[in-house]
């Protein structure tokens, strides 16, 4: 069975061919998560997670760029004020997509180039889980079904005190 961070391994291998900042990113994602993930395998409530470490990967990207900084210097209280940027105005999930899909494409990503490693995990951690339709809302909101798409149910779960990285 892989664990997360043999997956995280695999997606920061495919980085190469993206930009150097984009690798760099990764690897700060990589280094975070080595005490709390190490060990853990890819099963039942993890795959959310590993998720949630390619949004914390392209929130470092992102927010390097912007700032003009490298990822390792991106900090915990900017990550938390870009979350708070996405979700501002109780803002859906798709309005948060699209808040993140423009900072992407600012940069320069077409998010539909299948040949872009960034727009490849952009489109992975898109996808949005949930229960079948007509479940009553008490069966799923109790068990170890996922909701939502990793970059935000990811990033809950990164953060989350079972796993949270010590990003300060």
């Amino acid at each position: 069975m892989t664990t997360i961070l043999e997956q995280l391994d695999r997606w920061r291998e495919a980085a190469e061919a993206g930009p150097a900042l984009w690798q760099e990113a990764w690897d700060r994602t990589i280094e975070l998560g080595q005490d709390p993930w190490a060990g853990k395998q890819m099963m039942l409530d993890t795959p959310v997670l590993a998720e949630g470490a390619a949004a914390l990967t392209t929130i470092f990207y992102i927010l390097a760029d912007e700032h003009g900084v490298r990822p390792r210097d991106v900090t915990r209280a900017q990550v938390d004020a870009y979350c708070e940027t996405a979700a501002a105005g109780g803002a859906t999930t798709a309005q948060q997509q699209v808040r993140w899909e423009e900072r992407l494409t600012a940069l320069g990503h077409d998010l539909n180039d299948p040949a872009d490693p960034v727009a490849a995990i952009w489109r992975r951690i898109t996808i949005s889980h949930g229960p079948r339709p007509g479940a009553p809302d008490e069966v799923w909101e109790d068990s170890l079904t996922r909701w939502g798409p990793g970059f935000t149910a990811g990033l809950r779960k990164v953060f989350a005190p079972a796993y949270q990285v010590a990003l300060d």
